[in-house]
């Protein structure tokens, strides 16, 4: 897997904070990894971040927002911030999610509108589709084998803050 970066002109009309400020993150992060399965490499017309082989195991997901560890059959998630528009940040406090049975999904439930600590870490057993006031995040949809929890790379679906644009804030 890689990911490139392209150089591009960027003009008053076409700069995007947003989007700018979440890739200065990432590239932060990646730059302050020590994990030796992460290359950026200058490429033509930009940067490209290659994701050397690597299993799932190497990247230590408990430094991300909303990232996990596993104890068995229980998943802690971390705290988390969503972002939403012009409006203050709201926190989801970190999680211990025992999982009962195989496909499990996590997520963040998020009411719109509100402040302070207005979302949390839950679980269901089918996915987690939005409803005209709840955005329900998807986080990881969780394994479960003779009593112990497993996430593989293919199901992980979010990790980091949660940015929601100003229009559905």
């Amino acid at each position: 897997m890689s990911i490139q970066f392209k150089r591009a002109k960027i003009t008053e009309k076409s700069l995007n904070l947003t989007n700018f400020n979440r890739m200065v993150d990432y590239i932060g992060r990646l730059a302050n990894m020590t994990s030796p399965n992460i290359l950026i490499d200058r490429g033509p017309g930009g940067y490209v971040l290659k994701a050397l082989k690597q299993s799932a195991s190497t990247v230590d997901y408990t430094d991300f927002a909303f990232g996990y560890s596993i104890n068995g059959a229980v998943v802690t998630v971390n705290a988390g911030t969503i972002r939403h528009g012009t409006r203050p940040p709201v926190r989801a406090l970190s999680a211990d999610i025992t999982i009962a049975a195989d496909n499990t999904w996590i997520f963040v439930a998020y009411t719109f509108g509100t402040f302070g600590i207005a979302a949390s870490i839950t679980s269901s057993m089918s996915e987690p589709v939005d409803t005209e006031e709840v955005h329900n995040h998807a986080l990881y949809l969780v394994t479960l084998s003779e009593g112990v929890a497993s996430i593989g790379a293919g199901n992980i679906k979010h990790v980091g803050d949660i940015w929601l644009p100003g229009a559905f804030a």
